[in-house]
């Protein structure tokens, strides 16, 4: 039976394509699928149509800032001027309040309570409070934990935020949702231990792997292939990613190696990464832009190694697993990846493809690099690794048939 269901996000699709998959893989069953989402820039709306203009379900931003009339820019002005008003009652008076998630928060609720669906999703941060009028309303909804919200960033961010409210907010919506998933075992056996709700089901941030057959074969990125090559990508190049104990390692390595970073690097931070290397190893370091998501691939699968730094600096960056992971299998990479509790998680599946060491220390990362930079086999066999892991424990398609049998379980429960 064709059931409607709402995906409340409040984010750009272009930057949470968790949500896109699950839009897809919902809509697929045949049920009627709304994304509440947002357009933040005009810049970002041909990517944004690039990726809706298609589909079978129906995307609603709930601030569109492409429409450039002079009424919708006032009405977008006084709700971040009410943000702002809020974020500062929290500094000052440690008052809470819904706005300090995101100034479109109340408007991200009016659209949800608007659509009478059977099952309302939730995803990010703006969810949390949305998802608990709703439950208040008599709604059902699910709740998707990408990251652990209440646990995410450092202690002087979290002082910026509403952590108590999102932390009743997380207990009430796990406690109370139809179903629930998270990103990673590691993540999952945490909420439970601090909210005493029901196992979420693990969905890995994967993406489809039938985009293999679609790489480009290209060489874009590397400018001498008899050097192993060892990549990083995100959105921002920036501390504390795990990029200073990268540099650290190189000059602790048998041989060169190329060096490729891609993202948005902050201001002085490349030149201030570099400054102590010698030239002839600064010299093998490249960065580049970012690229869509649709060439991502093409360009990952230029390089042998994949390097995942992460710190557990906040328990939520600890228990996660980041794209980053799954993305290097695609890529058919071997993978170096930090000790966090979620990253350790995979490479206790996949010994054969991951390699770990200690975060922050060079030394034991050089360790886990040497045999890799050496052994043109053992990068063979890691990444013949890495695409069966892929494709027998981590691909987008094992956590979408997840996704479909949970909602269809719940659907059919009400017939």
């Amino acid at each position: 039976m064709r059931r409607r269901i709402v995906i409340v996000s409040g984010f750009q699709v272009i930057n949470n394509p968790r949500v896109v998959k699950e839009a897809d893989a919902l809509s697929e069953l045949g049920h009627d699928v709304t994304v509440l989402a947002a357009i933040n820039n005009l810049a970002d709306l041909p990517r944004i149509m690039q990726i809706t203009g298609n589909k079978p379900w129906h995307h609603i931003p709930v601030l569109d800032l492409s429409d450039r009339r002079p009424v919708n820019l006032f009405r977008h002005f006084m709700m971040r001027l009410k943000a702002r008003a809020a974020r500062e009652a929290l500094v000052k008076f440690g008052f809470e309040h819904p706005l300090q998630l995101g100034h479109d928060t109340g408007a991200l609720l009016r659209a949800a309570r608007s659509i009478d669906a059977d099952l309302y999703s939730l995803h990010l941060e703006k969810s949390l409070w949305v998802g608990q009028q709703l439950l208040a309303d008599g709604r059902k909804i699910r709740v998707d934990v990408e990251d652990w919200y209440t646990e995410d960033g450092l202690p002087t961010d979290r002082t910026r935020r509403p952590v108590k409210l999102m932390r009743r907010a997380e207990a009430e919506l796990l406690n109370n949702a139809v179903h629930s998933t998270a990103t990673s075992q590691a993540m999952a056996d945490a909420l439970v231990a601090a909210y005493g709700c029901p196992m979420p089901e693990v969905i890995h941030n994967s993406f489809p792997t039938g985009d293999r057959d679609h790489i480009d074969g290209r060489n874009l990125d590397r400018n001498n292939r008899t050097l192993p090559s060892i990549c990083w990508f995100s959105q921002t190049i920036g501390p504390g990613r795990g990029l200073e104990t990268l540099v650290a390692a190189l000059p602790l390595l048998p041989s060169k190696v190329e060096v490729h970073l891609r993202g948005t690097p902050r201001a002085g931070f490349i030149e201030h990464l570099v400054a102590d290397l010698p030239a002839a190893i600064k010299n093998l370091i490249y960065v580049h832009p970012q690229v869509p998501q649709s060439e991502l691939l093409s360009r990952l699968s230029e390089h042998d190694i994949g390097y995942c730094g992460e710190l557990s600096d906040c328990i939520s960056r600890d228990v996660t697993i980041t794209n980053k992971v799954f993305e290097y299998m695609r890529a058919g990479q071997a993978i170096v990846a930090s000790n966090t509790l979620g990253q350790t998680e995979v490479a206790t599946i996949a010994p054969d493809a991951v390699r770990i060491f200690a975060q922050g220390n060079a030394q034991s990362l050089a360790a886990a690099l040497g045999p890799l930079v050496e052994n043109p086999a053992a990068r063979q066999a890691a990444s013949k690794a890495s695409v069966d892991a892929l494709l027998h424990h981590f691909s987008w398609e094992i956590s979408k048939d997840r996704l479909q049998r949970q909602v269809t379980g719940y659907l059919e429960s009400l017939a």
